[in-house]
């Protein structure tokens, strides 16, 4: 029987991730993009060359009649770069400030789009498209060259083909796996190793005098990092945030008075030379702790800072506190880049772009350049238009210039399909061009073109194609089938799920209930941002159930109070991420030692637990001994670690001396405390007795707490705490005596398997990707490796989901032994999976059905990877491969004893 269990699982286990596999390479949506690369032979015949000019031949291949205003390009990149760190009043760069103020910088609040991680945003950046959602997967892996834009049109390659630029770059290596041999001299720094926010801009900065001050170069790309780590390190309110914000505006400080020099050296040598343009920009912004990959107003609210010889700014009279407030509300897209910069420089635009120019920046043109411009952006646009819509034809140039007063006056808002509608919109601006002349005001032909190219690029942007359907119901398939399996091997290899004989169900209604409404709750995009909600509320539930329907009434009182306590540590989600918390409370600086006291007597607390369960227990005295010994000393280890990276850290006299004693840098300490947990691990079924050895798994709840709180924060300590203080109230169970009852109650395990999914978000984590905390991934690593760190990342979120995991499991073990330990696991694995199943089922129909819907990367996108990490990091790696390895090692050494 055991064999065909496991034989049952296995199957069904490989069915479900073929399914996944299949279902996720159909459904991760992709934008269609023309290939190729755009040439000047691309560019339109300037329509608008006065209503007497003939419209030749001659003129079609002309390209865009206007010298560049520009010679030579810096793009500063600074990492998550919010508006606010620039244009707020608590801002640390003044010098980027004076410059605004006085007009010779021009501002704006740069929008980014979801996923705000780096990869995506450098290549919305580059190439004015919206990348792909599985770029923000790709975003992590340094060895990954599929995501390369060496084949795809793009800003850099245009300045460097068309432009006959030497383009450098200096900084995040992520450039050089974007656009390989495009650069002639390089110095590339890893993005992913968060811990250094010093060095990682010093490699930069070394190269920026000695690189500008050269003569040979066209393009600069300098691409610093810190900021980005320190807001993943400590937050955007940390005390080195404001310091390193004064070092990028040194950095700006210095670019332009280098870039000033050599502009006037080199203009007064050759009448033919331009100015050089410097551009601020962020790639993304951050959120209210630091992270980002979502598509909140803090995380998508970057900057643009234009910097430059003929830049025409409006000095500002008031230079008070609030200048430049107006800046955080001046939004454009970050897309515009692209083609603002291609017309700057002269230099075709790139063939995918959807980003509309930026007009603050062509005021330097006439009129009939800059309306030739617009009439170039948009034609490359309305390309795009065609590729993506089946009935918007090719635009007859002839036919406008012959009737223009025929197309000027079409009615566009009452055709339904919008291939049709932006064809309508884009004859109706070339017509108002060719009608315009020298002395005709242009503004309404310049807004004709800008409704245009607004909308195509809005409904580009959201327009997803590419789903490849026959995987995708092939994957739905596959998982349906893993669903009814689970059911089956529920029904005849473990808990029951009906009694065929009474005809009635054989679990619990809560269990039933808690089921479907979550089923239901992945149909709302809101519910899906906001699914702590649902686990919050189903724990408070669950346990006033309890209360109503069993004894201890007491314990469980205690239980929901710790469980509101735990509920208000920290605000997740979307609507409320921002609304005061015990976190924001506890990160104030003047509130530094209140962390501290709670980390000590979370961690005091934890081992006081493991000496009073080896008491109890009456545990070999040398193994005793050495098991509370490294629990000590891993415990002492956490908090050194954390002490040293934070800037309120321990500073008693005591504390020193303790900490003299242990390993002198912190990569040593989280190293200490990785080879202290496998010993425990160890020591943890060594020396028992055979009447002891199912409570190996309470020696796990304590064991591996020094690991799981190396990876949290140090914030996040005393939730661990309350974790303790709700499971140690589950013990001893009180029967009920009520039949009546007991399809109400619900089971320990069943509460705990909703902490489990609660804990994930009480301890900061949400369905965005801007949850996922770095701040702790590379703890005890020495460089970047894409294995270990996803490891970290990994236990680092899911470390409340695998405490409670393990509780479960010690809940079990406490109560069963030998056949009927494995019996009962058995059939709370099978549980666990139908559950999750019949969940990624769900989820994967869910995003079929919205797979056109507006949220669909923002919300649907990353929602389904969260899936595919519970489905295949949690319940199949570690509970299912890991629990049953625990358990048959439980079992070997109770019959060993």
């Amino acid at each position: 029987m055991r064999w065909v269990y496991a034989s049952a699982l296995s199957v069904l286990l490989v069915v479900e991730l073929v399914g996944l596999g299949l279902f996720a390479k159909g459904f991760f949506p992709y934008k269609k993009s023309i290939p190729g690369f755009a040439g000047r032979e691309d560019q339109p015949m300037d329509i608008g060359r006065g209503l007497n000019a003939p419209a030749t031949a001659q003129h079609n291949n002309s390209g865009v009649s206007a010298e560049p205003q520009y010679d030579r390009l810096v793009l500063m990149v600074v990492d998550a770069l919010r508006n606010d760190f620039v244009f707020g009043n608590e801002s640390g760069m003044a010098y980027t400030q004076n410059l605004l103020r006085s007009g010779a910088a021009l501002g704006f609040t740069a929008k980014a789009q979801a996923p705000t991680v780096t990869m995506p945003r450098i290549k919305a950046l580059m190439t004015g498209t919206v990348p792909s959602f599985l770029d923000a997967v790709l975003n992590i892996a340094e060895s990954d060259t599929s995501s390369s834009l060496k084949h795809q049109d793009n800003l850099l390659w245009q300045l460097k083909t068309h432009g006959g630029k030497e383009i450098n770059m200096f900084g995040d290596d992520t450039w050089l796996r974007l656009f390989p041999d495009m650069f002639t001299r390089t110095d590339g720094t890893s993005s992913f190793y968060v811990a250094d926010t010093v060095e990682v801009d010093t490699n930069v900065t070394r190269h920026v005098r000695p690189e500008l001050e050269r003569d040979d170069w066209g393009v600069v790309v300098l691409h610093y990092l810190g900021l980005d780590h320190i807001g993943h390190l400590a937050g955007p309110k940390s005390p080195l945030m404001r310091p390193k914000q004064r070092e990028m505006d040194d950095i700006v400080r210095t670019v332009h008075g280098i870039v000033a020099d050599q502009d006037r050296k080199r203009m007064a040598a050759d009448a033919q030379a331009k100015p050089t343009l410097v551009v601020l920009l962020g790639d993304h912004a951050m959120n209210e702790i630091g992270n980002h990959g979502g598509n909140s107003q803090l995380e998508t609210s970057t900057v643009f800072v234009f910097i430059g010889s003929g830049i025409a700014g409006q000095p500002m009279a008031d230079h008070g506190r609030n200048a430049l407030s107006k800046l955080l509300a001046s939004n454009v897209q970050q897309s515009s880049l692209v083609s603002t910069l291609a017309l700057l420089f002269g230099v075709p635009i790139p063939k995918n772009n959807l980003g509309l120019p930026l007009p603050e920046l062509l005021g330097g043109y006439s009129d009939r350049e800059r309306l030739h411009m617009l009439q170039t952006v948009s034609a490359q646009i309305y390309g795009l238009v065609r590729a993506n819509e089946n009935n918007a034809v090719a635009v007859d140039l002839q036919q406008i210039i012959a009737n223009p007063a025929v197309y000027a006056k079409a009615d566009c808002s009452h055709i339904d399909t919008a291939g049709s509608q932006m064809q309508c919109k884009y004859e109706a601006a070339l017509a108002m061009h060719r009608q315009a002349s020298s002395n005709t005001d242009v503004s309404n032909v310049e807004r004709a073109y800008y409704e245009f190219m607004e909308l195509a690029s809005t409904h580009l942007s959201r327009a997803s194609s590419g789903y490849n359907l026959q995987l995708m119901t092939m994957g739905l398939v596959l998982m349906a089938a893993t669903v009814l399996g689970f059911a089956v091997l529920c029904q005849f290899g473990g808990t029951s799920l009906i009694h065929f004989k009474s005809r009635r169900l054989a679990v619990s209604l809560p269990a039933v209930g808690m089921w479907a409404t979550y089923l239901l709750s992945t149909l709302s995009s809101s519910l899906i941002e906001e699914e702590h909600q649902f686990w919050y509320f189903w724990v408070q539930t669950l346990l006033a159930l309890r209360l109503a329907t069993n004894g201890g009434r007491y314990r469980t009182l205690a239980q929901m109070a710790a469980f509101r306590v735990v509920r208000a540590w920290n605000q997740t989600g979307q609507f409320w991420a921002g609304e005061p918390d015990v976190r924001q409370y506890l990160n104030a600086p003047e509130n530094a030692w209140l962390v501290w006291v709670l980390a000590v007597v979370t961690l005091g607390a934890i081992n006081a637990a493991a000496w009073a369960l080896h008491r109890r227990y009456r545990r070999s005295v040398l193994w005793s001994r050495a098991f509370r010994g490294l629990l000590a000393y891993a415990s002492v280890c956490v908090l050194a670690y954390h002490s040293d990276r934070s800037h309120e850290g321990l500073t008693l006299g005591v504390w020193k001396m303790v900490r003299a004693c242990l390993p002198s840098d912190s990569a040593r300490l989280a190293q200490s405390v990785y080879f202290a947990t496998a010993l425990l691990a160890a020591t943890s079924c060594a020396g028992l007795r055979r009447a002891g050895a199912y409570v190996a798994p309470l020696d796990a709840l304590t064991g591996v707490m020094p690991l799981l709180l190396l990876l949290s924060r140090p914030h996040n300590f005393a939730v661990f705490g309350l974790f303790f203080v709700i499971c140690a109230l589950f013990f001893p169970e009180v029967p009920t005596n009520s039949q009546s009852r007991e399809l109400l109650l619900p089971s320990r395990v069943l509460v705990i398997f909703a902490l489990a999914h609660a804990s994930f978000f009480a301890l900061g984590n949400s369905n965005s990707l801007a949850s996922i905390d770095l701040s702790n991934a590379y703890a005890g690593v020495s460089r970047y490796n894409e294995a270990l760190v996803g490891v970290l990342v990994f236990i680092g979120s899911w470390a409340g989901p695998l405490w409670w995991a393990m509780a479960g499991l010690a809940l079990v073990a406490l109560e069963t032994e030998g056949v009927r330990l494995q019996l009962q696991v058995r059939a709370l694995l099978a549980a666990a999976h139908l559950w999750q199943a019949s969940t990624l089922l769900a989820i994967s129909w869910v995003a079929t059905m919205m797979r056109t819907h507006l949220f669909v990367w923002s919300v649907f996108s990353p929602r389904y990877l969260y899936q595919i990490a519970w489905s295949v990091g949690f319940y199949l790696a570690c509970g299912t491969v890991g629990g049953l390895m625990w358990v048959a090692a439980i079992v070997y050494i109770a019959h060993q004893r």
